[in-house]
Formats: structure tokens, C-alpha cells, sequence
């Protein structure tokens, strides 16, 4: 017995022995892994993108036994001439939904916030690692690269390693490649997304923070979006016939960078601006209207912004206050500023829109060229339509439980849209239907949408899981760090996804390979209720229409 005994002091206890090895598999940024779904067949890490472009897959964990303390790690990855291109990593979260969006919906936990390893804007250590995975899981890291301008064509390399505590339990290649071309820094389609700053930084513990405000906005300008409605606060001082003293400063230091293209380094200019008048100006003397619109123009063709100013007034109007619609839009054309409404053309509106945006299944019903705005310089025939999705994707009330009226909810199935509990596919394929429909740019109301609420447990709205909430309240009590800081989401991903896609798909036009981008688009956005809902044609179509472009550029 002392002889065991003394052994065993010498010895100490035996190691334990490691459990079965981990199941790790690679899937695409399309897909939307839930806990029960399987480990995807991938085994590499495999992205392409232009130079301003970004590009991401999905490394998936599930332990028999579970994961003590799951970690993900890369270091930059290395390419021509011995430069590198940072790795940036991500914890995807999951929010349980109590109902669907829908008849097309699901209810049940479902992948979208993206925790960061460090966040982009403030870039402190956020708590995306580690952590403990149940026992059969699955366990999705985000893995994403972005190719500044003047990153070199050619191939890149690198690896992830995925840790359980100290031990390695994987080690993933990531292979990238830049793709000789660059995505245009002024977007040949402009997307505008509502994001109320004064909502956001309220929720996120510090109104009015103007730090913490352009946190907000570079979220979706890093996205290639424009975030429209931001303060809503107009510029101080008063204009009239006799005098116009307004004062800019605080509205070009909101705005500025992001229509400047300054607010993220080597993001897109932002290409939509709207006019900010007061309720008492619209109800003031018309001379001090004009007086005020005239000065709005004049300070944006000043800036170098003049294309990209609207007046965008009394959302979605209905036949009642289409009378004062028409009043502000004469008021904004006389003073030479263009409208901007959420409208098809009526009657009471003629002669007075620039540019139409119907919600998505006006232009199923009808082509863009019915729903041409009014004739202006350089726009004989009229600007084309913008459009938007909305609620109407999914039925924007809740489905009845039996009957005629679920019967009738079948007209809210198929459409694209921006839910959760949707194919990652039904926000991509945005971009390839708007390159077939012929449509100029899109609108989408919000980005925080529930943030009155919490929506790490509530994101619905207007019956559908997480319309109009793109991002999550990072608050640094529950992630670190020390600002609070948006956590973005997966389906802002696949949004940005879907417009570098449309931008490609021009640039493929222009290099002469239209017929190309159209056969690709149309096998993929057959119709807006008739699309590819399998990520792998997406990726396809994809790299044949970059291979085109990079053929054609070589040739000139």
C-alpha cells in the first residue's frame, strides 16, 4: 500500500484522455446553420473578391461530448510579394424566434448577430471567445476577407485554428483570391437604409454620442450602404426671401464623411442624401420654403454632392395627402431639387417625381419603364424606378390558423426579403433581380427597427423576424470591451453579398459581356418569386462573371 501510495504521489494522477475528435466542416456566407443542422462538407476555407470587395465562409463545430472553451484564431493571411491581408473572425450568435415570418418562415433558434473577435469600429477585444459549446451543438465561426484597393491580384494563404482551451482541435486552410479589378467606389447602384442615430446610441446607453453615432453609420457603410435619416436634425438658423442663414457645420460633419466616402477608409461615397425641413417650414410662408430648398441645393452642388440630394417627404402617402405631396415636391422642383417617393405614379404626381420607388411586387407586375419618373436634364425619358422590400415579402400581419385567410397568405410566399428565418439566398438574389428588373437603386426603411426594445429576445416586426433590424445593441457589459459598438449581422452580410454581386455584373456589361450577365441573372432571378434558393450557383455565377472581367480587362 505504501508502495502505491508513493507512486502515485510521483506520478500523479493519469491524464485524461481526450474525447472522439470534433466534427469541422466548411460552409458558404449563404448559408444559415442552425444548432441541429449538419457539419457542412467542406474542408477549406476557399474566398475570391475584387479589390474593395469582401468575401466570407463559415467554419462549423460539433463535439459528441461538448467543447470547454471554444476559440478561433488566424493570423493575416499572406500573398504576393510577402503583403498580408487581415482575417477577421466572428462568433455567429443565434436569437430564438417564437413564430415565423410567414408561410416560408420557421420558428425555432436561428443563426444571424456576428460577435467579433475585435470589433471594426472602436477595435477592442470583444467576447466572441472563448466559449463552451453543448454537447452535440453545432457551432458556426465566421471567417472574412477584404481586399483594400490596392491589395495584389493573385493567391493568398493562411489557416484558422480552432481550440478547445489550449489544445488544437482543427486546423482549417484559408485560401483567398484577389481578383485583378475593383469594385467601383461611387456604387452604380445606390442603396439607401433607414438608421435613426438618436434611437441607436439611446438604446446603447449614450444618446446623443456623436463618436458612437458614426459607429452606427460606418455599420452599414462598410456594407456598401447609405444610412439615411441618421439625426434628422436640419441645419440651425432660419432662411427667408430677405435672408439665408443657415448654419452647416454640424450637418456636414454627420453627413459629410459618408457622403464623402471618408467615414470608412476605402468604402464607398454614400449616394443619397435627403432634404431635413422642420414642420415649420413646410407650414410656413412659401417664400421661406423656397428660400430654404434653394439653400439646400446650392450647398450640395457647393460640396460636390448636387446628384445626390432628394426630397424624400410623407413616406408610402396614401390618396389622402397626396395633395400636400404634390405641394412640397412643385416646392422642391422650383427650387431645383429632385423627389424622391415611395409611390407608383398617380395622377395627382404628374410631371412632379424625379424618381419612383414601388415596393418589390410593383415591378412584377409591371417593367421599370412603366414607372419612369419625370423627364429632367440629361433624363429625357425619365429616371428609373428604385424599389424596396418590405413586410409585404412575408405578409405583414399575422397568419391566420386555418381557413380562408391562411389559404390567402399564400399571395406573401416566394418573395425575397430580408427575415432571419429565411434562405440566406432570399437577400442575396436582391442584387441579381435588380440587375434584371432594370431598377436604378433600392430603398429599406430601418436598420433598428425593435431596438426600442431588446432584440437579442424580440426582433420582430410587422409579423416577420427581423424586419428591419440588421444589427444587435453590443452593449460591453455582455460582449466587453468598453463602448458600446453595433454587433452586425449575418443577413447585412449577405445584402452587401448581393450588391458587390450587381456591381460585377455591371462591370461585366460594360466589358462587353452582357449576354453573359444576363444568362447568369436570369438563371438565378428567373422572376421575383422564382429564384435560386442553393447557395452554390450564387458562388458559380459568381466566379464565371469575375473569370469575364479579368479576361476582358487583360485585352485592353
Amino acid at each position: 500500500m505504501r508502495l502505491l501510495l508513493a507512486l502515485l504521489v510521483l506520478t500523479g494522477p493519469a491524464a485524461a484522455a481526450p474525447g472522439p475528435a470534433p466534427e469541422v466542416g466548411v460552409g458558404s456566407s449563404l448559408e444559415k446553420l442552425r444548432p441541429g443542422d449538419a457539419v457542412p462538407p467542406g474542408r477549406t476555407v476557399a474566398l475570391a473578391t475584387a479589390r474593395g470587395g469582401c468575401d466570407a465562409a463559415q467554419v462549423a463545430v460539433r463535439a459528441r461530448e461538448g467543447i470547454e472553451a471554444l476559440a478561433a484564431r488566424a493570423g493575416p493571411l499572406e500573398g504576393p510579394g510577402g503583403e498580408r491581408l487581415p482575417v477577421q473572425l466572428y462568433r455567429v450568435a443565434t436569437v430564438s424566434l417564437a413564430r415565423p415570418s410567414g408561410l416560408d418562415g420557421a420558428a425555432g433558434e436561428w443563426p444571424d448577430p456576428l460577435i467579433p473577435v475585435e470589433d471594426p469600429f472602436f477595435h477592442e477585444a470583444r467576447r466572441a471567445f472563448p466559449v463552451p459549446v453543448p454537447a452535440g451543438r453545432l457551432q458556426s465561426i465566421w471567417v472574412e476577407v477584404c481586399a483594400p484597393d490596392r491589395a495584389p491580384a493573385g493567391s493568398w494563404r493562411g489557416e484558422l485554428r480552432v481550440e478547445d482551451g489550449g489544445r488544437v482541435l482543427a486546423r482549417v486552410p484559408i485560401r483567398a483570391e484577389v481578383w485583378p479589378f475593383a469594385l467601383p467606389t461611387r456604387g452604380a447602384f445606390p442603396a439607401t437604409f433607414g438608421l435613426s442615430t438618436r434611437l441607436g446610441t439611446a438604446a446603447l446607453g449614450r444618446p446623443g454620442d456623436r463618436q458612437l453615432a458614426r459607429a452606427l453609420a460606418a455599420a452599414a457603410v462598410r456594407h456598401r450602404l447609405t444610412p439615411h435619416g441618421l439625426s434628422a436634425d436640419p441645419p440651425a438658423g432660419r432662411c427667408d426671401e430677405r435672408r439665408c442663414d443657415l448654419d452647416w457645420r454640424e450637418y456636414d460633419a454627420e453627413v459629410g464623411p459618408i457622403l464623402d466616402g471618408t467615414l470608412v477608409p476605402g468604402a464607398v461615397q454614400g449616394g443619397f442624401a435627403e432634404v431635413r425641413i422642420s414642420a415649420r417650414v413646410w407650414a410656413g410662408p412659401p417664400a421661406a420654403l423656397a428660400a430654404t430648398l434653394a439653400a439646400w441645393r446650392e450647398h450640395f452642388q457647393a460640396r460636390g454632392w448636387g446628384d445626390r440630394l432628394f426630397l424624400y417627404t410623407l413616406d408610402e402617402p396614401s390618396p389622402k395627402v397626396l395633395p400636400e405631396l404634390a405641394r412640397r415636391a412643385r416646392a422642391a422642383r422650383a427650387a431645383g431639387v429632385r423627389v424622391f417617393a415611395t409611390t407608383v405614379p398617380r395622377p395627382e404626381l404628374d410631371g412632379l417625381v424625379d424618381v419612383y420607388v414601388p415596393n418589390l411586387p410593383e415591378l412584377a407586375r409591371r417593367p421599370a419603364a412603366r414607372l419612369r419618373g419625370a423627364a429632367g436634364p440629361g433624363e429625357p425619358d425619365g429616371a428609373l424606378p428604385w424599389w424596396y422590400a418590405s413586410c409585404t415579402s412575408h405578409g405583414c400581419a399575422e397568419v391566420p390558423e386555418d381557413g380562408a385567410g391562411r389559404r390567402a397568405f399564400a399571395a406573401y410566399t416566394g418573395w425575397p426579403g430580408y427575415e432571419i428565418d429565411r434562405p440566406g439566398a432570399a437577400a442575396r438574389v436582391m442584387g441579381w433581380l435588380a440587375f434584371r428588373a432594370g431598377v436604378a437603386g433600392e430603398l429599406y426603411y430601418d436598420m433598428l427597427q425593435t431596438w426600442g426594445r431588446d432584440p437579442w429576445t424580440d426582433v420582430r416586426a410587422f409579423a416577420g423576424n427581423g424586419d428591419g433590424t440588421l444589427l444587435y445593441p453590443g452593449r460591453p457589459e455582455r460582449l466587453g470591451g468598453t463602448h458600446p459598438f453595433p454587433v452586425e449581422s449575418i443577413r447585412l452580410k449577405q445584402i452587401r453579398d448581393g450588391l458587390q454581386d450587381l456591381e460585377l455584373l455591371r462591370l461585366a456589361a460594360s466589358a462587353g459581356q452582357r449576354a453573359l450577365a444576363g444568362r447568369l441573372a436570369a438563371a438565378l432571378a428567373r422572376s421575383p418569386r422564382e429564384w435560386e434558393r442553393d447557395p452554390a450557383p450564387y458562388l458559380n455565377a459568381r466566379r464565371e462573371l469575375a473569370e469575364a472581367v479579368a479576361r476582358a480587362l487583360a485585352r485592353r
